[in-house]
């Protein structure tokens, strides 16, 4: 007997959620069917149910996500993803929607020094980041995690689609904090935000702050656990949707 595909393992496991999902009232009342289909592709990925009760979704963020995809399929341009880890960007599929040219971008792999000298000529680059120049050269500069300069310097230079956050809440709340000068300075504001930090350190508090945010479209959850591969089956239910 031949070994069962990848789509086959899927399809069995999408089969074995449903069915522990069946008298699920919060689940099966209020989600709509699309967030549905997200939250399934996280349980698939992680094998904890709890994210039935946990997840949330604002601003018709799976729609927008899904609706955003669909264009850039028709237009042949790439969707461009900036995500907080190396984990969170490995998870994201190429393969299951070959229709979406994907571009994913992480920069956490960068010594410190590096990230901060590429920051500073972005600053020099771009008028509108002359506002930053002031917390650039403040001695407590070094107080910025890596993580979140690292997603700073990644989201001003390729003004992503979608930023998926599955490892750090220093690189959500940046995120957060970030996008609302870029719309100030030059009216861009993220489609989507996808975070799934996790952590006892603020993972729960950054996620809060994200959901009570109206500014932004956002798929998350609650709570002090989420990961890599939380953040990255988001994005690939939202591909999957547009097949």
């Amino acid at each position: 007997m031949a070994p069962d595909t990848g789509e086959e393992i899927y399809k069995k496991s999408v089969t074995i959620i449903d069915s522990l999902l069946k008298d699920n009232l919060h689940f099966n009342n209020f989600y709509s069917e699309a967030e549905r289909v997200v939250i399934k592709r996280v349980i698939h990925a992680t094998s904890d149910v709890s994210y039935a009760g946990s997840i949330f979704f604002t601003n018709n963020s799976v729609q927008k996500g899904m609706n955003l995809i669909k264009k850039k399929i028709e237009k042949k341009e790439p969707l461009k993803i900036v995500c907080d880890s190396e984990m969170t960007k490995a998870g994201i599929s190429k393969n299951i929607n070959k229709n979406v040219i994907i571009d994913s971008y992480c920069y956490i792999g960068w010594d410190y020094d590096s990230l901060l000298k590429n920051w500073e000529n972005l600053i020099c680059r771009y008028k509108f980041l002359h506002d930053f120049k002031e917390c650039i050269n403040n001695p407590d500069i070094t107080n910025i995690t890596k993580s979140a300069l690292s997603i700073r310097l990644a989201t001003t230079e390729k003004l992503p689609d979608v930023i998926a956050i599955g490892n750090a809440p220093t690189a959500l709340i940046e995120v957060m904090n970030l996008c609302k000068y870029l719309h100030r300075s030059i009216n861009y504001n993220p489609p989507i935000i996808i975070a799934m930090p996790v952590g006892f350190v603020g993972a729960a508090e950054s996620k809060k702050l994200l959901y009570e945010d109206n500014f932004y479209s956002s798929i998350g959850n609650f709570g002090n656990f989420g990961g890599s591969s939380s953040a990255a089956s988001a994005v690939n239910a939202l591909l999957s949707g547009c097949l």
